[in-house]
């Protein structure tokens, strides 16, 4: 994003991001670890399920443009900004030309922007296109960081394969990956990323570079949902306090390091802020619903809503709370199982998620709390089959497999006949 600050360096993000590449091959060396048939197989399915309604269209096209048109909005963005940067200088009057003019001329965040114009760049393939595979990319990495959240309160590995399989999908950042919310998958990516890094960054093992992966991260997040999205890292610093403070460690340089490279790294955040924060204000309002009929519930969060569309209520409310009760019940079960087995990635993870999504919901708009929601969604699945993979420890084995179903129904089996 850096390339992108300036006209004259935005076509250099792709040779850019092309170097980093190769050096983090070479000095990475990833093909001397082992991969994970069970996380590979977890990050495949989820693809396909992200990207069926497309495929199985028979069709080449992308999702949501009738019921939200941000997908165009955002399709103009890429288009000049991996070309000319913010700079609207030399456009005609357009309607291309007010859609950049009400966005990249006033700071929007184009952070999450930058992977499908770095892919439009490198391939020459027309951006429209990349625009659904990106979004289904997204969601398969979601898996994956799901599935490092998990490694040490699930052991059996088929169960958490199955647990990111259905923890990665929940009903409204489903919804919203079928609207092309591009936003709310990354958002949803970045938290459980940093949910997986906290602990790992903290190791007594890890010198002070072992920061920078957390620092990039933080800083992404930044720039994908612009600098007031960083009252998602206030949960995080928090739950960092809580590693250092009951496993004590020296951490005076990891969190220079940290510091200091995730204040660089945002840099693109503070240059967009500059335009962006005086026009925020109306997305505190109650009134700003969007393309909404009306706020979203906040059970929402727990990731089972048997509806066609996330933006209204099911039919018959019965069933969907007691699925609902028994996510929040399993939730509550895979969080202790978490903090006696000192499984800091799943408790980082659900902290950061969930008390960043009750700031937000307290101050925001309904608009931004739907996508709020969505972000934080799967972190409450994913503490739920934690709760499951509990009780399967302690022997319950009836309970854990009643639990699982229960779960797994919810989130997809209902989901997909209320599509239907």
């Amino acid at each position: 994003q850096f390339a992108t600050l300036f006209d004259a360096t935005a076509g250099l993000a792709g040779p850019l991001v092309v170097a980093l590449a190769a050096a983090g091959l070479l000095l990475g060396a990833p093909w001397r670890d082992r991969p994970d048939p069970w996380a590979y197989g977890a990050a495949a399915a989820v693809f396909a399920v992200f990207a069926a309604p497309i495929v199985l269209s028979g069709r080449t096209t992308f999702a949501g443009y009738i019921k939200l048109d941000d997908t165009a909005t955002y399709l103009a963005m890429t288009d000049r900004v991996m070309e000319h940067g913010r700079s609207l200088a030399g456009l005609a009057p357009s309607t291309y030309e007010a859609t950049l003019a009400t966005t990249l001329a006033i700071g929007y965040p184009t952070g999450s922007l930058m992977p499908l114009g770095i892919g439009h760049q490198l391939l020459s393939y027309d951006v429209a296109w990349l625009y659904q595979p990106y979004l289904t990319v997204l969601a398969a990495l979601l898996a994956l960081a799901l599935y490092a959240v998990l490694d040490r309160v699930v052991e059996s590995r088929a169960l958490r394969a199955l647990a990111v399989f259905v923890a990665a999908q929940p009903a409204i950042l489903f919804g919203y990956a079928l609207w092309g919310g591009i936003k709310e998958l990354l958002g949803a990516l970045l938290l459980a990323l940093i949910g997986a890094l906290l602990p790992w960054t903290l190791d007594e093992k890890r010198g002070p570079r072992a920061a920078l992966p957390l620092a990039a991260t933080c800083a992404s997040l930044v720039c994908v949902l612009s600098l007031p999205g960083a009252v998602w890292l206030v949960p995080a610093a928090l739950a960092a306090a809580v590693i250092v403070v009951r496993r004590p460690r020296p951490i005076l340089g990891k969190a220079g390091v940290f510091l200091g490279a995730a204040a660089v790294l945002a840099i693109p955040a503070y240059v967009a802020a500059v335009d962006w924060l005086p026009r925020i204000g109306a997305f505190d309002k109650e009134t700003n619903l969007g393309n909404l009929a009306g706020p979203l519930s906040d059970f929402q969060l727990f990731g089972i809503w048997p509806v066609g569309d996330f933006r209204v209520h099911p039919h018959d409310s019965g069933p969907t709370y007691v699925l609902i009760a028994v996510v929040i019940a399993a939730a509550a079960l895979g969080l202790w199982w978490a903090w006696t087995r000192r499984a800091w990635e799943l408790l980082s993870y659900a902290a950061t998620a969930g008390i960043g999504c009750g700031l937000f919901l307290a101050v925001s708009s309904p608009w931004v709390a739907g996508k709020t929601l969505a972000m934080a969604s799967p972190a409450a699945l994913a503490a739920a089959f934690a709760g499951c993979a509990a009780a399967l420890a302690h022997k319950r084995v009836v309970e854990a497999g009643v639990a699982t179903f229960a779960i797994v129904a919810g989130v997809i089996g209902l989901r997909a006949g209320a599509a239907t």
